[in-house]
């Protein structure tokens, strides 16, 4: 079992803090990846670099997980917990609240304090409040377990990888690292990346450092590519097989949004900027109902199941809700 888990949180020490009981870090950008991997359960930890300077890092992390962790620093809550938890909301991923601090007398007061921000929220499948005080990691890695044992994995049998890094390495090519959202990958299948429309084949594939032929739905992988330079496998691209007419691109985009509690001013016109999966752009408001319109002002790469994220980054918080394609 495959699972990717996201730290949604602006303290930059206890993130780290957390995200290393959890794995060993690997690649890191304006997101860093903490993997550990046993017999038979492979996690993938996700921190935010930069957040909430870099608000888009705390999306990217969101949109890569199975599983959130809204975590709380002891010195209390502030306008980006807010913001991460409205997230968390938006994204209807299961989760854990985790408040990392011993135990204090103010204690109570400080749950109240917790309380006012998700007296608005529905975070669906997320259990009470856990005090993370340094030796319950052991716990709290299996309250995740737990959570990911319920994971339901897609069933399509179309390949979509969102890539969220690429470089190259001498004497292989091209190497990028991604999450396969659905489908299966193998060794030696043809591929295509879009929006930049190159085409090239799958030389190896690792996960978690070993070498395998072929991974599933649900695995971050490292793949190792001829045929398409790093530069047209950019964060965000999405990789899948020739002729896969599911995975395609456009710029006019039908969003069923589930919208932020705390969303009142949403308008036609508006400017916004759109995460889509990985990938993201500028872009403005084109219709409203129950299914909004977006127009992006680059060309987006897609999949039925991808993750959207629509945001105003001129403001805070900075989340107007996120959903699927209509």
């Amino acid at each position: 079992m495959d699972f990717q888990v996201g730290i949604l949180m602006d303290d930059l020490e206890t993130r780290e803090y957390l995200a290393s009981q959890w794995g060993k870090k690997g690649t890191t950008s304006d997101i860093s990846l903490y993997s550990v991997s046993s017999k038979d359960i492979t996690q993938t930890t996700i921190v935010p670099e930069g957040y909430p300077k870099k608000p888009l890092s705390l999306i990217i992390s969101a949109h890569m997980s199975d599983i959130l962790i809204l975590g709380i620093p002891i010195s209390g809550v502030n306008q980006n917990i807010g913001e991460a938890a409205i997230l968390a909301d938006c994204m209807g991923l299961p989760g854990l609240i985790l408040i990392v601090g011993e135990n204090t007398k103010g204690m109570d007061t400080y749950f109240d304090q917790v309380n006012k921000i998700f007296s608005k929220l529905e975070i669906k499948n997320w259990g009470n409040f856990v005090v993370h005080d340094g030796l319950s990691s052991n716990n709290v890695r299996e309250m995740i377990k737990k959570l990911a044992m319920k994971i339901e994995r897609r069933t399509e049998d179309y390949l979509a990888i969102e890539v969220d890094h690429s470089f190259p390495v001498q004497g292989v090519g091209s190497v990028i690292l991604g999450t396969i959202m659905t489908g299966h990958v193998k060794k030696g299948d043809k591929i295509k990346s879009l929006p930049n429309k190159q085409e090239g084949i799958v030389r190896s594939i690792q996960v978690n450092d070993q070498d395998v032929n072929e991974a599933s739905a649900g695995t971050h992988v490292g793949l190792a590519i001829k045929g398409i330079l790093p530069k047209y496998l950019e964060r965000g691209t999405v990789i899948s097989t020739i002729n896969q007419e599911l995975v395609y691109e456009n710029n006019i985009l039908k969003v069923k949004l589930k919208l932020s509690k705390f969303e009142q001013s949403i308008e036609v016109g508006n400017k916004i900027h759109l995460i889509c999966g990985l990938f993201d752009s500028p872009g403005k408001i084109v219709e409203l109902g129950e299914v909004i319109i977006v127009e992006t002002e680059k060309m987006m790469p897609l999949h039925p199941n991808i993750r959207i994220t629509v945001l105003d980054l001129n403001r805070k918080p900075s989340i107007i809700g996120s959903g699927y394609l209509n």
